[in-house]
């Protein structure tokens, strides 16, 4: 279905109350919602985030986008090896316990993060979690250079990037990348940013929200 802007949301990181309330902004008749990944580890709500995530891609198909972010790939591969990693150790211990406590099946999560795309694109824009650096694959999530992990300089592609994986106090563009950046900080009890954009792919709006006391835990060492 055709729609006339997009609605790009950044990390949101167990933080369910936070991203409802952002999505009061969302036009879900005009625009096409992306989040860039990340929707879990952090915050209180990993298993309910990714519950309502699947909910409104079911209800919205293509106007819901979700895109892989590290932290659902780090899920992947930790349920692949079933062995302690480091993701574990940076918050993905919290999220599995919230999975076994409230009853949310993990394996079925599992093979949705699974089927995310790691990026979207329109004409004007490309979204990815982490961005397209000096890589020869970038596409592949398992690549710490690639779109789901790379921190470094980005490549300008000839398109407005969106991205977020390295946390920013507020939503940043640099002209050299031809980037913005939007993670503001939710896993860290800041804020959850988003950008909405017009047909031609112009930034006309940043809005952020301050994340919900309800979606705090007590700190975790970050990543």
């Amino acid at each position: 279905m055709a729609t006339d802007g997009v609605f790009v949301v950044g990390d949101v990181h167990g933080c369910l109350y936070t991203l409802a309330e952002l999505l009061k902004q969302w036009n879900h008749e005009r625009e096409t919602l992306v989040q860039i990944g990340d929707l879990i580890v952090g915050g209180a709500w990993s298993p309910e985030v990714v519950a309502l995530a699947r909910r409104l891609e079911k209800q919205y198909g293509e106007r819901a986008v979700f895109l892989l972010g590290n932290h659902e790939q780090s899920a992947i591969e930790y349920f692949e090896q079933q062995q302690p990693t480091e993701w574990l150790q940076r918050g993905g211990s919290a999220a599995l316990a919230a999975y076994a406590r409230r009853g949310f099946s993990l394996a079925a999560d599992i093979e949705w993060f699974r089927t995310r795309p790691v990026f979207w694109e329109n004409n004007a824009v490309f979204v990815s979690h982490a961005g397209v650096g000096d890589t020869d694959d970038p596409y592949n999530r398992r690549n710490r250079r690639g779109v789901v992990w790379y921190r470094g300089p980005l490549v300008n592609i000839g398109k407005l990037q969106i991205v977020g994986h390295v946390p920013v106090e507020e939503p940043t563009y640099s002209r050299t990348e031809h980037c913005w950046r939007i993670d503001t900080g939710a896993r860290r009890g800041k804020k959850l940013s988003a950008l909405r954009l017009d047909a031609e792919g112009r930034v006309v709006e940043t809005i952020s929200v301050p994340v919900d006391r309800k979606d705090l835990v007590p700190s975790e060492s970050s990543q």
